[in-house]
């Protein structure tokens, strides 16, 4: 089958005025905001947390994030204002991560609890002696609810106080997650849930550290937003900077540590490494995690010194456990609400500032390249 290419739609930002940034952001999407609000308010009360009890939650996320992060918290308001929403609606897509993977935690420590269909990102870090042109590459397969899909865009932005940055983020998410910025830093992540989660309620949620990360220009900065502060809940973050270093940090609310590349490659999925930061959860309810970071670091390694995009795609393309491997399919068992699959393959070149980036599973789709500078959308095959 010939890949099609569906191009994720690209917001294109500048200066330094946040709220200014988020109204645009809220005018465009404002249909996909409220999309991705009823989406969210219906997930958690599949798992439990009814609409009420939710609303009530975000009105607390926003006050957390505005003492936490300013800047982020007025971009928030921004896109309330541009969607017509209110300010805790809007924190409350700000802190679905935190909401969400509790959430599943919960589920999979309950042992007659209903079956789950997380988040089950696939990420990878090549150093450029893995890389036949010698580049330094993030890779990812973004794994979430499958009725998120068409409601996500790019933001491109171009700053005068840090650096610019292309990044994928979810309409109304400030965000972004997988992304890169002008100084040749790059993020991917992946959900974790651990025992202890949400011991430290209401610390700086997961996608405002995405942001800080992107604001660094230096490997050393960007780390610095993960591991710096207590977190809330679990979560992986894959970082890698142009110079030529990727460093893996797994984190749980009282502790980060880090993973680094072997052979050139390291791979993540959704379940601990470290054992000191206690039981994982997520393989309970989504086994797959415990193959598919193994598996796609394998099939990178077997090209070790000179893979470049088609031996990416062909690794993020793979099928092995459809409909639950690295390129995750929708599950026809499960209800709407609880499936999940690809809604994005993202391949970060940290050395030439791009962003390669699948709309869908990558096994049917073309990745189109979307350069930090702002100029048309280019589809094709990197070298």
């Amino acid at each position: 089958m010939t890949p099609s290419l569906r191009a994720f739609p690209v917001l294109d930002l500048s200066g330094d005025d946040p709220e200014a940034h988020g109204r645009l952001h809220g005018e465009r999407f404002t249909a996909s905001v409220a999309h991705n609000l009823a989406t969210y308010l219906a997930r958690f009360e599949a798992s439990g947390l009814d609409r009420d009890a939710a609303i009530a939650e975000g009105a607390r996320w926003a006050g957390a994030i505005a003492e936490a992060a300013p800047a982020y918290a007025a971009e928030m308001r921004g896109i309330a204002a541009g969607a017509g929403r209110t300010l805790g609606e809007i924190a409350l897509l700000n802190a679905r991560y935190e909401i969400a993977f509790t959430l599943f935690g919960r589920e999979a420590r309950k042992a007659d609890g209903p079956a789950a269909e997380p988040d089950g990102c696939t990420t990878a870090g090549l150093l450029g002696e893995a890389c036949a042109d010698g580049h330094t590459r993030l890779l990812q397969n973004w794994d979430w609810i499958s009725t998120i899909r068409g409601h996500c865009l790019v933001l491109r932005v171009a700053r005068r106080e840090k650096p610019a940055f292309v990044a994928l983020t979810e309409a109304g998410i400030v965000g972004g997650k997988m992304g890169l910025n002008a100084a040749g830093i790059g993020l991917v992540e992946n959900g974790l849930a651990g025992a202890v989660d949400g011991k430290n309620p209401y610390e700086k949620p997961f996608h405002v550290r995405c942001r800080e990360v992107l604001d660094g220009e230096t490997l050393h900065d960007a780390m610095r937003p993960v591991v710096a502060t207590r977190r809330t809940a679990s979560a992986n973050f894959v970082i890698g900077c142009a110079t030529g270093e990727v460093i893996d940090l797994e984190t749980s609310p009282d502790l980060a540590t880090p993973l680094h590349p072997v052979d050139g490659v390291v791979s993540h999925s959704n379940h601990f490494l470290d054992p000191r930061h206690g039981p994982s959860q997520m393989e309970r309810i989504s086994p797959s995690t415990l193959f598919r970071a193994e598996r796609l670091g394998r099939l990178l390694r077997r090209h070790a010194g000179r893979i470049g995009m088609a031996e990416i795609r062909a690794a993020l393309a793979d099928h092995t456990s459809y409909p639950h491997g690295i390129c995750r399919h929708s599950d026809p068992k499960m209800p709407p609400v609880r499936q999940t699959m690809t809604l994005a393959s993202v391949v970060l070149d940290l050395s030439a500032r791009q962003m390669w980036i699948a709309e869908g599973t990558p096994c049917d789709t073309d990745y189109a390249l979307i350069p930090l500078e702002r100029e048309s959308v280019r589809a094709g095959v990197a070298a």
